[in-house]
């Protein structure tokens, strides 16, 4: 405009920007703090699948769906020789339970399984058979996991065990700690397999050697479906189920936040 002080507009000076990163810098030293908390500990509540409302002690029939929370329907198809009595089971000892991997601890409350029989009648050193769950879609990995417990081993005829071997890649959280006087479990993993077993082995039919503690297996890919096979000692009985969990809330709050520091570095 005409008559306008054209030194007026440089009263208006603009202030320094702050020193480059310094927001980024207080922010992730925020974050350092809250990760170097306690509260960075991952804590994870398994839900075991429920088979009601088959009663427990009855056969869990083939070909049957039940609701496993954060997942839907799981389809339980399995094939299992007739000698073999199965049945849906559950065991006072295996409630409220809870397994620690690193800062993590996966706990749970109620807990059941499918559990097995070997009554073969001519005996001899095993016997084959396995259990599949089908779920609705693909699950990501790290939320399915396996228990699984009383694996029985001898030194009986050369050395005999029966195992439970699943293709697919788990990592062993551990086992909890019942009470019993049961025996490790024995987690040997490979490449996109792994296989569980007693760690004890001695003469006869006795504890701890003849069941395992419950053993907890995060299994690692994204699966549509899970298949365990089980090689099975005459006279043993043993139990598994499957279960689902994921980090709980203020976990992944603070995952959520290493992430957000992450882009931020990066875009720097």
């Amino acid at each position: 405009m005409q008559g306008a002080n054209p030194h007026r507009s440089r009263t208006h000076q603009r202030l320094p920007n702050p020193l480059p990163g310094a927001a980024t810098g207080a922010v992730a030293l925020l974050g350092l703090a809250m990760l170097a908390a306690p509260a960075s500990a991952a804590t994870f509540n398994i839900d075991w699948l429920d088979m009601s409302p088959v009663p427990f002690g009855n056969q869990v029939p083939n070909n049957t769906s039940y609701f496993l929370p954060g997942v839907g329907n799981v389809l339980i198809t399995y094939s299992i020789p007739s000698f073999i009595n199965h049945q849906r089971s559950t065991n006072g000892s295996l409630q409220n339970g809870s397994v620690t991997f690193g800062p993590d601890t996966y706990s749970w409350s109620a807990h059941e399984a499918f559990g097995g029989t070997n009554n073969n009648p001519n005996g001899g050193v095993g016997d084959f058979w396995r259990i599949t769950y089908t779920f609705p879609g693909t699950v990501p990995a790290n939320r399915i996991y396996l228990g699984v417990a009383g694996l029985g081993r001898t030194d009986n005829a050369g050395g005999i065990e029966s195992t439970a071997t699943v293709n697919q890649n788990g990592t062993f959280l551990g086992d909890w700690i019942s009470g019993n006087n049961w025996g490790p479990t024995d987690f040997i993993p490979g490449a996109g397999t792994f296989t569980m077993r007693n760690s004890l082995s001695a003469p006869g039919g006795l504890n701890p050697w003849w069941n395992t503690e419950l053993g907890v297996v995060q299994i690692n890919d994204a699966i549509s479906s899970l298949t365990v096979n089980l090689w099975h000692l005459p006279g043993d009985g043993f139990i598994l189920n499957i279960g689902h969990a994921v980090p709980a809330p203020g976990a992944a709050a603070l995952l959520g936040l290493g992430t957000v520091l992450g882009l931020r570095r990066r875009r720097r």
